[in-house]
């Protein structure tokens, strides 16, 4: 048995996870509850299962703690689907289950219980990002339209290509966002519905409410808006480009780049440590980050607290970070073209047991 104390145990991903090396590299990652998929540039689709039988548990220490009880079978093998001529571009989970995927073929697919079928295809348009929705409603986007599937069925023209896309947590509106702004016509904003910025919005995320979306790229900054003001607030004094944003738990917006992470907490931006990196990702529903170093780590650790606990050892760049909806799994992409995952159940963030 591993026993985790208050000491620097080894990587969780060591103890409680699983790993493998792809010969393609990933280009995105999303989940199906209990499965990580990544979508990888010769057109397939892996999958990883989080947990599995005979896996290792985590179980309470008589006298205190926690410990791993190591597994009885190996990890399952991933599942790999192929889905495009071409890279897979663009992935979404949607909530009942199943994957929405986008190719540089112009297909948009659905893959649910191992069956693929075909949504809608734009020959000779590579479909650059999709969303997921509630009640079917789905999206995806080629050139400057976004195609919306579903209740309020349409379609949306920008000024320039599209570049990314977010449903926001009810489900039932969505956020584009573009080379030069933000659209926000489909989530029925009257006033200012859209945002000029100089550059392509490659981020988008809201709060768990869905009172306030952060839209981020490198060269457009961040910018965030309030829906009970209705306005675009800039963020100031970013360390570096903006590669990743994501609001925590709690509602705080954290925001990484090339060796920089930085917190928004009200209207104080601080940074989060030193050799801090994107990517990262913020737990769904407890106000922790993962996050990674200059060194190629992984961390876990509360936005308040600099200690951390380690949950993947020096290596290749991660490149993707992405928390299971339940919170109970992190699944990473690295550099090198290694995926994996690592099993997090809640007895891990008990007081005293986390980091």
């Amino acid at each position: 048995m591993t026993v985790l104390s208050a000491t620097r145990p080894p990587p969780l991903h060591d103890l409680l996870g699983a790993s493998f090396v792809f010969n393609a590299r990933t280009l995105c990652l999303a989940w199906d509850r209990a499965f990580a998929g990544f979508g990888l540039a010769n057109g397939a689709l892996a999958m990883l299962r989080a947990h599995w039988q005979g896996g290792p548990v985590l179980q309470m220490r008589p006298g205190g703690g926690v410990q791993i009880v190591p597994g009885e079978a190996p990890p399952p093998p991933p599942a790999i689907f192929a889905l495009h001529k071409g890279a897979l571009l663009a992935l979404a989970g949607e909530r009942t289950g199943g994957f929405i995927t986008g190719g540089a073929d112009g297909a948009v697919m659905r893959l649910l219980d191992g069956e693929a079928s075909t949504l809608e295809t734009r020959p000779r348009r590579p479909i650059v990002a999709v969303a997921a929705g509630r009640g079917g409603r789905r999206a995806f986007a080629a050139g400057r339209s976004v195609t919306r599937l579903g209740p309020e069925a349409g379609r949306t023209v920008l000024s320039a290509a599209v570049t990314s896309l977010a449903y926001d947590p009810s489900g039932l509106h969505l956020a584009i966002g573009y080379e030069g702004g933000v659209s926000l016509e489909a989530c029925s904003v009257r006033h200012a519905p859209r945002h000029e910025v100089a550059g392509a919005i490659t981020q988008l995320a809201w709060d768990a409410s869905g009172t306030r979306l952060a839209a981020a790229g490198p060269l457009a900054g961040v910018v965030v808006y309030d829906r009970r003001t209705a306005a675009w607030q800039p963020v100031q004094a970013l360390r570096g480009a903006p590669e990743v944003v994501q609001f925590t738990a709690r509602g705080d917006l954290v925001i990484g780049g090339a060796g920089f992470v930085q917190a928004l907490r009200g209207d104080v931006l601080a940074s989060l440590g030193e050799a801090l990196t994107a990517p990262l990702a913020c737990h769904p529903r407890l106000d922790v980050i993962a996050v990674s170093t200059t060194t190629g780590e992984i961390l876990l650790r509360h936005l308040d607290v600099a200690d951390a606990m380690p949950l993947r050892e020096a290596g290749a760049a991660p490149r993707l970070l992405d928390f299971a909806p339940d919170g109970e799994a992190l699944a990473f992409a690295a550099a090198d073209g290694e995926a994996g995952i690592a099993d997090l159940p809640g007895l891990l963030f008990r007081e005293g047991a986390a980091p």
